[in-house]
């Protein structure tokens, strides 16, 4: 191969790797949450892929920790309810009318399945978690794992 057609296919495929996991979220609406609080001050943006996630066999791990930030929570109820309508499964634990834990298993993507979780409690201070998950297993296997390795 001559060393222009084997450059082209380096770039090509690198950035196909980079970019498959923006690809992947693109059609939920959570991603706006990523994208507008992903970098705020005072809020933990964690985003692993491929190596990183060897042991718990996910192609993709995101999440946001956000605190005292009540407005953060009703924009992420907000997106939470239009990536509702696709979902497989739902199930939500509401407290004072509000939806505070969201386990959200969407269509696969391909041949990923695809999970979010929200967390938000009250306590001393508002805290709020937004995991987003992409595995080739099953979404309940996913959840026995995460659940295992606590």
């Amino acid at each position: 191969m001559n060393p222009l057609k084997k450059y082209v296919c380096t770039v090509l495929f690198f950035g196909m790797a980079i970019l498959s996991p923006l690809k992947a979220q693109s059609d939920l609406e959570i991603r706006k949450a990523f994208e507008q609080y992903g970098e705020k001050k005072g809020v933990v943006m964690v985003e692993l892929s491929s190596e990183m996630l060897a042991g718990y066999d996910f192609s993709l791990f995101k999440s946001l920790t956000i605190s005292n930030n009540p407005a953060a929570g009703d924009f992420i109820r907000k997106c939470l309810i239009k990536d509702e309508a696709g979902a497989k499964k739902v199930k939500q634990v509401v407290a004072n009318g509000k939806p505070t834990s969201v386990y959200l298993q969407l269509p696969r993507k391909s041949d990923l399945y695809r999970l979010i979780l929200f967390n938000e409690t009250q306590k001393s201070e508002n805290k709020i978690t937004l995991i987003y998950i992409e595995s080739k297993n099953d979404s309940e296997d996913i959840l026995k794992l995460i659940l295992k390795k606590k």
